[in-house]
């Protein structure tokens, strides 16, 4: 649609040009150009916001199976787009890489299970869709500077002052 508009744009050009005495022809083709630009911006707008709607949708679907072995062509094919073009709306819309926003949802909830006592770090990694704690652990430590045991540990002391201290 671009293109053809463009070319719209460069004929009138032309026209305006070889008839620059007729005010009439000017107006209709001044008025026209306006409305083609119109057309144009519109359709942009329609584009930018339905492509925040499927990341809006997209980042939901994340948000709501992030213990799921999710991957870019799993959740790019759920939506029947291809994973380049997932890849694409998240940086483009969400300014963040797909991989990175999935493995960001999936510490922030593991940071919520590490809060308890009840599961090893194996387990949480594992619930929070992490195939490999190893990899999680150093995912972990890359993301917080310390380790999920030691996360624990100083959330639990934290805690701990704070019981003791009056406040």
């Amino acid at each position: 649609r671009g293109p053809r508009i463009g070319s719209f744009l460069l004929q009138t050009l032309n026209e305006m040009q070889m008839q620059p005495q007729e005010q009439q022809t000017a107006r209709l083709i001044v008025a026209s150009l306006l409305s083609h630009c119109r057309d144009l911006l519109g359709s942009q707008i329609q584009t930018a916001s339905r492509s925040r709607a499927l990341f809006e949708a997209i980042r939901e679907y994340i948000d709501e199976r992030y213990a799921a072995p999710l991957t870019r062509e799993s959740v790019a094919q759920a939506f029947y787009i291809s994973p380049n073009y997932l890849s694409h709306l998240f940086q483009k819309t969400g300014a963040i890489g797909f991989n990175e926003y999935l493995n960001h949802t999936r510490l922030e909830h593991a940071k919520t299970l590490l809060k308890g006592y009840d599961l090893k770090v194996k387990e949480v990694a594992h619930r929070c869709g992490f195939v490999d704690s190893n990899y999680f652990c150093r995912l972990f430590r890359k993301n917080t500077e310390r380790s999920p045991s030691e996360y624990r540990r100083q959330y639990h002391s934290q805690l701990t002052e704070k019981q003791i201290t009056p406040g």
